[in-house]
């Protein structure tokens, strides 16, 4: 940690642009305990590097096993990304996730690593409409988690942001069954994030994801939060769906992974 700057005051900076910098913010939020950060600035702007334990995220751990650390930076001048370096660990995987193609220069200075994937984040201000038959509700039922399961979304991860207010779940309920759910849980602040939006197979093909993701982003905007919905820049079917339901990009982290 730099010298007489507090996680605290990152944070407050980091917030001036919460969805510029929403990777940097849900991380440090999550996960206070398993996080460190480090900050410089100069009269070229600032840039901010988070290192997380990688093993306390499910995606990380799933999508890079060989991973200790992840490698978060937020920069405004390649310069800057490269002071950062010194605070990165050495002799173990990480995975440095980069928003801007100039700060790749800086790492590769120090670090060898190769591109992994990408993620793309949308976002929109509406108006949007509920569709009618959806539910929200913060207990969505078995077979709901079960959708969420699905796509390794862990019911003891939502469980307990369903039962503090920091989460909700729209849920499709139809003869006694339930045909598609999605949830939406706080990044950081006001920005909220729509994830786990599932079909049961037996009923794709109806336009449910559509659906039911208007339905939260009605709800969202009508609570006056800023939605964000994410996904990698190779799913071309869930990105056509966040473009149907009037969303639009605005921020592309890259993934590349250091392995030891």
């Amino acid at each position: 940690m730099i010298p007489d700057i507090s996680v605290q005051h990152v944070v407050d900076e980091l917030a001036r642009e919460p969805l510029r910098n929403i990777v940097l913010l849900k991380h440090l939020q999550a996960f206070p305990a398993h996080s460190r950060v480090h900050r410089v600035s100069d009269a070229t702007g600032a840039a901010t590097l988070v290192v997380v334990d990688a093993s306390v995220t499910s995606y990380d751990r799933q999508a890079y096993p060989g991973a200790a650390f992840a490698a978060l930076i937020s920069s405004d001048h390649p310069d800057l990304t490269a002071q950062l370096m010194r605070h990165v660990p050495r002799g173990v995987g990480i995975v440095f996730k980069l928003s801007r193609d100039a700060d790749l220069a800086a790492v590769e200075s120090q670090f060898a690593v190769k591109p992994r994937t990408a993620v793309v984040s949308f976002t929109a201000a509406g108006p949007f409409e509920q569709s009618p038959g959806f539910r929200m509700t913060t207990d969505p039922g078995d077979a709901a988690f079960r959708l969420f399961k699905s796509q390794g979304h862990d019911r003891a991860w939502l469980e307990p942001l369903l039962r503090n207010g920091t989460a909700f779940a729209c849920v499709l309920e139809h003869s006694g069954d339930t045909p598609s759910a999605c949830f939406a849980f706080e990044n950081y602040g006001p920005v909220w994030e729509v994830g786990g939006v599932v079909t049961a197979p037996s009923h794709r093909g109806r336009g449910f994801g559509g659906q039911i993701v208007r339905t939260v982003l009605a709800e969202l905007t009508g609570r006056g939060l800023t939605p964000r919905y994410q996904v990698e820049a190779d799913n071309k079917a869930s990105i056509a769906l966040a473009r149907s339901v009037g969303l639009t990009p605005f921020l592309t982290i890259v993934h590349y992974s250091h392995e030891c």
